[in-house]
């Protein structure tokens, strides 16, 4: 049985379906991450946690790939895939070294560094770009999750030719999606919403994510729409100069309702009208899109890379500029104003998101690949023995 390790940093528990799936399809599927073991309690995945800075910290990266050396030379996987920024740097580099025969790694976006024009990450491009070419000479395979990242990186020769492949997202298990009416009928009366149309938004408060946009858009949409209600839903954030704080939110809770984290969130997507995600980071595949789009939602997003995979614009939501609130609160409008309109690409996003978005897809992908690796391998010791 192929042992497979997942490596990511604080959000691996996401990744259970995708695992649970790995383990039917006969791989010994296990997780590596720097969030806590709660998640992981009584699933039946191993999981183990290592330490890991998501800012700008030399000397705790190296502390994070010894400990994944450590990691992988005392339990041998066979293949190792990595996500997530750091992750896909730091990982293959520490399989190599521990001599795992396959490694794989997938880009989730681009992120901070290419999403902002400061100079602190216009000058840490070209020390990305140096690790990337040191990690991608490390990497079996180097995933991307839309055709923009596969460019940029092709383009400044960030990835070996013939060691790219492109899977769309991280794949979306749909079941858990499913939505209780009675539970959604007195959700919408406990939150008042009777007779609203509710406008929803989930992130994390962080300011690339367009938190701001949507509060300044919401502020613009009511002044026409006052039946409207918009409502912000995720956790506070610990990112520098790039967070939003939940005192900065609530200053604006004539406009927004700011929710904070939530359990129930297919609950609430499901009594939305429209999910916007004004989003400017360089993001792979935004899963919160998706999620959005499998129940049924017309969404508004902006024409960025990752999002225009999933909008079509005018088919199945509206493409915007990132950073621009005035245009933004203009699509919400637009779709507030056509029910019909509404209804129908919201039929649109769950037929688009079902057909080449699911879990099934990127599992049948990642399996072909993880078997490509391990053949090229198993190839490259044979004539090393034979030489």
């Amino acid at each position: 049985m192929v042992k497979l390790w997942l490596v990511g940093s604080t959000d691996v528990r996401f990744r259970l379906p995708l695992l649970n799936a790995l383990r039917e399809r006969g791989y010994d599927a296990g997780a590596v991450g720097s969030e806590s073991e709660t998640a992981f309690a009584g699933t039946g995945i191993p999981y183990w946690r290592f330490s890991l800075n998501r800012w700008v910290s030399p000397w705790s990266d190296l502390r994070s790939r010894r400990q994944l050396y450590e990691l992988f030379r005392a339990h041998r996987p066979d293949i190792v895939h990595a996500f997530d920024t750091k992750p896909a740097i730091l990982a293959p580099l520490a399989a190599r070294d521990a001599a795992v025969p396959g490694t794989v790694a997938t880009i989730t976006g681009l992120g901070y560094l290419f999403s902002s024009r400061s100079p602190l990450a216009l000058s840490l491009r070209p020390v990305f770009r140096f690790l990337q070419r040191r990690a991608a000479a490390a990497t079996g395979v180097t995933i991307f999750q839309n055709p923009d990242d596969r460019a940029y990186f092709r383009r400044h020769r960030l990835v070996r030719p013939g060691r790219d492949a492109l899977v769309l997202g991280s794949g979306i298990d749909f079941t858990p999606l499913q939505v209780d009416g009675a539970a959604v009928g007195r959700l919408r009366r406990e939150l008042s919403l009777e007779g609203r149309l509710v406008v929803t938004m989930i992130s994390r408060l962080v300011a690339q994510k367009g938190v701001r946009d949507f509060i300044h858009a919401a502020a613009l949409v009511r002044q026409q729409r006052p039946d409207s209600v918009f409502l912000l839903i995720g956790p506070a954030s610990s990112e520098g100069r790039g967070a939003v704080s939940s005192r900065e939110v609530e200053r604006s809770a004539r406009d927004v309702r700011y929710l904070g984290p939530r359990s129930d969130v297919s609950d609430l997507l499901a009594l939305s009208d429209l999910f916007v995600l004004p989003t400017y980071l360089r993001e792979g595949i935004p899963r919160v899109l998706l999620e959005a789009a499998a129940l049924g939602l017309p969404l508004v997003t902006t024409d960025t890379p990752g999002c225009k995979e999933i909008v079509r614009d005018g088919w199945n939501g509206l493409l915007v500029p990132p950073q621009d609130p005035r245009r933004l609160a203009a699509a919400v409008l637009r779709l507030l104003a056509s029910p019909d309109e509404r209804k129908l690409m919201g039929s649109r996003s769950r037929t688009h998101v079902t057909g080449n978005f699911s879990l099934e897809y990127v599992v049948r992908a990642y399996t072909e690949i993880y078997e490509h690796v391990l053949r090229e391998t198993s190839a490259t010791v044979a004539a090393r023995a034979v030489g």
